[in-house]
């Protein structure tokens, strides 16, 4: 079963200077929250380890059994889990397969880094689409997404694999083949949001808001 989870960012105190929220984290969490030099990052790192306290916590599993693969992905024993952080906003999800999930705040298109780093049909489904900013942060977290739930790590090439978006159906090309796996995009309040799943998702999308 998947759960997918959201935190609001723009309504979380700085850290630094309130410790109510922070304090709920581990010490080795709290930390890592403030070596960062600006507030965003600091409440950008509190929402996420906020939403994955809440899953282990829904899940009975001690924060401290988290252990990581080889290229830095968290595990624990029972259930897999991911989380993701941009604008406004932290996400998170869990499963009992493997999952990944990304989120970026809308902007302007980087045309220059999906020419050079995405393949030339994502380039091409980006530059002929209507709306190219929600077209290339569809693809983008989309391609995160990918990456995150196969554990490769994020130095991954991007172009070493390509999504194929139809009307009805998204899916993953590596090495000319389909992979076995289900994607799932959406926007929310100018978030791009996408998630890599083993498992098929639910038909309709329900936050455990934080």
């Amino acid at each position: 079963m998947i759960k997918l989870y959201l935190a609001d960012i723009s309504v979380l105190c700085d850290p630094l200077n309130d410790n109510g929220k922070i304090s709920l984290l581990p010490q080795e969490r709290q930390i890592k929250i403030l070596r960062y030099k600006l507030a965003d990052d600091r409440k950008h790192s509190l929402g996420a380890g906020l939403i994955i306290n809440k899953i282990l916590n829904e899940n009975n599993i001690d924060i401290n059994s988290i252990y990581y693969g080889s290229n830095g992905k968290p595990y624990v024993d029972k259930i897999f889990f991911n989380a993701a952080h941009s604008g406004n906003f932290a996400f998170g999800v869990s499963s009992d397969k493997e999952i990944g999930c990304d989120v970026e705040i809308i902007k302007k298109p980087r045309l220059d880094v999906a020419k050079r780093f995405f393949t030339e049909n994502e380039y091409n489904y980006i530059i002929h689409s209507e709306n190219t900013s929600n077209a290339f942060y569809k693809l983008w977290t989309i391609k995160e997404s990918y990456i995150k739930q196969s554990g490769k790590g994020l130095r991954t090439p991007l172009n070493s694999f390509e999504i194929n978006i139809n009307k009805d159906t998204i899916t993953v090309l590596e090495n000319n083949k389909e992979k076995n796996c289900y994607i799932t995009h959406f926007e929310f309040k100018n978030h791009s949001f996408a998630i890599c799943s083993m498992e098929e998702p639910p038909l309709e999308i329900e936050f455990n808001y934080l």
